[in-house]
Parts: C-alpha cells; sequence; structure tokens
C-alpha cells in the first residue's frame, strides 16, 4: 500500500462513522429510504452466478451503464451496485430483473468482504469511478476491472499529477479503459495506462434509455399544469448559480411575461438558496407540489423543485433546457438527456466534465453557450421568438444523442474479453 493510500484509508475509516450519518440523512431527503450501514460495510447477499459486476456512482452513471446491462443480461448473471440511494432506486426502476446494492465504502475489509460475497467473474465501472481500495481488492482477487464510458477532466488529471506513484497505482488496477473520447484517453496514458489498454468507443450516455412513461408524464404535464406558455427547465443547477438563475428568469419574464421557469438544484437541500435568490429579483417561487394535480399554474410563475428522479419528465415538459453546473465552476452535467428529449440545450463555460459531448452537440447546431445569467435569459428570450429554430435544435439534439455506436462498441470490446478469459456465459 503507498503512503498516500494508507493516509487517505485512515482518515476514511476515522471518519466512516461519520459519513454513513451523513449517507443516511441524504438517503432519507434524496430517495425517501433508509441506508443500508450492513451494506456501506460490505455485507451484501451471496451470490453463486459468479456475475458480472457493474457499478456507477449515481443514477446519471446507472442510466448510461442501464442500455449495456439490457444487452449483456440476455448473456451473463449480472448483478449491480450504486454508490447513492437515488442511483439504487434509478437501476431498480430501469431494470427490475437485476439485483442492485449500495456499495461499500472505500475500505479493504468492506470490499474484502462485498467480493467475497458476490464472487464477480468480471468488473465493469463507469466513467470515473476510481477507488482506491475497489481497485486493490479487485486486483488481490484476479477480477478483471474495465472502466466503461470513462472520462477524466484536465483538473484531475493536473491533482493525480502531484502523486504520480498514486496515479499509477490507480491505472494500473484497470485491466482496460474504454473511453469517451481521445483527450480522456490521452490523460489516462500520461497518468501511465499502456496504450494497449485503452481504446475510444464514445460516451455510453449516448444510448439512454428514456422510458415511455417519462415522456407520457412530461406530455401530460403539458396540456395540464403548463399549458399555452412557454416554459424552460433550469436542471442539475449547483450552489454559486442561484444569482445568475434568478437574472435568466427576470430578463425572459420582461420579454415573455407568461414564461414559466422550473429550478431543479442537483441537490434539494439547496433549493432554499434558489429561493432566497429569486425573492431577491423580485420573484416568488412556487414549490413543486403545484405539479402533483392537474391544475394549471399561473402563466408566468417560477417553480423551484426540490426533487430528485423528476429531471428527465420535467425536461420533456418544456421547451428549452439549461443545464447547471456549468456557471460555477463544476464541470457540467449530463446535456445528452434533454438532447436526447428534443430539446435545445444551453449551457455555460464550465463544462470539464461533459466537454465531448457539449462539443459534439454544439457542432450539431443543438446547443449555444452562454457566459452568464444575463446572456442565458437573452438566449431563452430569443428562443422563444423562433419556434423554427427550436425546432431545428431539437431535431439535430435528437439525432447526435441517440447514435448507439458507443453502445455497440463498448459492447464489442467487452465480449472479447470475456471470451479471451474464457469466461462462460
Amino acid at each position: 500500500m503507498t503512503l498516500p493510500r494508507f493516509i487517505y484509508t485512515t482518515v476514511l475509516r476515522l471518519s466512516s462513522p461519520f459519513l454513513m450519518f451523513h449517507l443516511m440523512r441524504r438517503a432519507r431527503r434524496q430517495a425517501g429510504t433508509a441506508d443500508d450501514w450492513r451494506a456501506r460495510r460490505g455485507y451484501a447477499a451471496e451470490d453463486r452466478r459468479s456475475p458480472i459486476w457493474l457499478h456507477g456512482a449515481s443514477a446519471g452513471e446507472i442510466q448510461s451503464l442501464a442500455p449495456l446491462a439490457a444487452l449483456l443480461q440476455r448473456d451473463y448473471p449480472l448483478r449491480m451496485s450504486a454508490f447513492t440511494a437515488t442511483g439504487r432506486a434509478r437501476a431498480s426502476k430501469l431494470l427490475p430483473g437485476i439485483d442492485v446494492d449500495l456499495s461499500p465504502l472505500d475500505l479493504p475489509g468492506a470490499w474484502r468482504r462485498y467480493l467475497s460475497r458476490v464472487r464477480p467473474r468480471f468488473a465493469v465501472i463507469a466513467e470515473t469511478e476510481l477507488w482506491p481500495n475497489l481497485l486493490a481488492a479487485a486486483r488481490a482477487r484476479g477480477l478483471p476491472v474495465w472502466l466503461v464510458s470513462a472520462r477524466m477532466s484536465a483538473s484531475t488529471e493536473r491533482r493525480l499529477q502531484h502523486f504520480p506513484a498514486t496515479a499509477r497505482e490507480l491505472v494500473g488496477g484497470l485491466d482496460g479503459v474504454l473511453a469517451q473520447s481521445e483527450a480522456d484517453l490521452e490523460r489516462f496514458v500520461r497518468l501511465g495506462l499502456p496504450a494497449g489498454q485503452g481504446k475510444v468507443t464514445g460516451s455510453l450516455k449516448q444510448a439512454l434509455l428514456i422510458p415511455d412513461a417519462v415522456r407520457e408524464r412530461g406530455e401530460h404535464l403539458r396540456s395540464t399544469c403548463l399549458p399555452g406558455r412557454p416554459v424552460w427547465v433550469a436542471g442539475s443547477v449547483r450552489g454559486g448559480e442561484e444569482g445568475a438563475i434568478a437574472e435568466a428568469v427576470s430578463i425572459v419574464r420582461r420579454r415573455h411575461p407568461d414564461a414559466t421557469a422550473i429550478v431543479v438544484p442537483r441537490h434539494p437541500e439547496t433549493a432554499d438558496g434558489f429561493r432566497g435568490a429569486l425573492s431577491l429579483a423580485g420573484q416568488v417561487a412556487l414549490p413543486a407540489e403545484v405539479l402533483d394535480g392537474d391544475e394549471p399554474v399561473p402563466p408566468g410563475a417560477t417553480l423551484v423543485v426540490d426533487r430528485v428522479g423528476v429531471l428527465l419528465e420535467l425536461y420533456a415538459a418544456a421547451d428549452v433546457a439549461f443545464v447547471g453546473g456549468t456557471l460555477s465552476p463544476i464541470g457540467g452535467h449530463n446535456v445528452l438527456e434533454p438532447a436526447l428529449l428534443g430539446r435545445p440545450v444551453l449551457v455555460g463555460p464550465s463544462m470539464d466534465n461533459v466537454r465531448s459531448d457539449v462539443d459534439r452537440l454544439k457542432a450539431a447546431g443543438a446547443l449555444t453557450l452562454v457566459r452568464n445569467g444575463a446572456e442565458l435569459g437573452e438566449e431563452l428570450a430569443l428562443l422563444f421568438d423562433d419556434a423554427g429554430k427550436r425546432a431545428d435544435m431539437g431535431r439535430a439534439g435528437v439525432a447526435e444523442a441517440s447514435d448507439d455506436a458507443a453502445l455497440k462498441a463498448t459492447l464489442e470490446v467487452l465480449y472479447a474479453e470475456l471470451q479471451k478469459k474464457k469466461l462462460d456465459r
């Protein structure tokens, strides 16, 4: 064990009671369920099938793994895990025939316990889940680990370059990396991944499963609660973006007094900050409960939705989507979801986490960049004035976001590896 991993593990072990308490509160707040302390210590249900194990951090990563899991389960037993309660709930909803666990804390004993009970033959991990003790436990068991739809931001690479031994240990725990872009793959290689162990296959978020129920719920909301007015959603907005969103709401209201804005914080506990900023801007924020019935929301209203698991249906009910985490230095969130639903997409300049997707949508004419709240408001007002442009951007987004080439390429590599290692179906 390297010294940095020893220090990391010691700090995590000492702080684990506080982390467990935090996870318990967050699970109740976001998913309405209790967190499972036994699962966090690796006490999973025994599995004698030797499944392929798929792991994602939260709902977004699980959503991107779902199409891959749906195809793999035709030929192999599967087991899934997610770090967050919302991720586990999303997996259970999308893939009801697959057992889903809350993943353990990243402690050596917890992972040894989990892997000895689940007995996976092959591990598939989504995007950025490079947990040091997970990878060490997998390596000790001889468990092949592949990172799919893998991405690494420039800032993450810079941080890891300060700890080269740790970076080599992390990357060395991977049998293969299927990256979203050439830039992502180059960062993994610079940190120590052998060039022959990586390949660019694209983002699995291009093959998202949008359940029919989501589209139907969006249509229902539009026809009952939100009829006859422009509607825009500020989705996955983060702390630091409160003022920009309030400014955009005010600008749009001046140009389109009947427009409805729906603000959906990434973390519901930050909703009060958005309500406060809207109040300072002279806007009254209505609660999410106004969407629970079939009564029309007053034209020109602004809603702050402090719920999880509803963003897709709200995108489906909107005319335009702004994706948050891009006007504050977060790096952005999933821009393909609103594009796949045919909505013009607006983002700010902070997009390290989704740069390749942003570049593709922008090149296709489906996405527009804004620098601040004022530009966001002006761009929204222009789009509400031009139904033809909205339709063109929506069509371009659907065409670009619904490409399943990444899914096919990822599946091809994984099947080849499974056959190479003689892991029978």
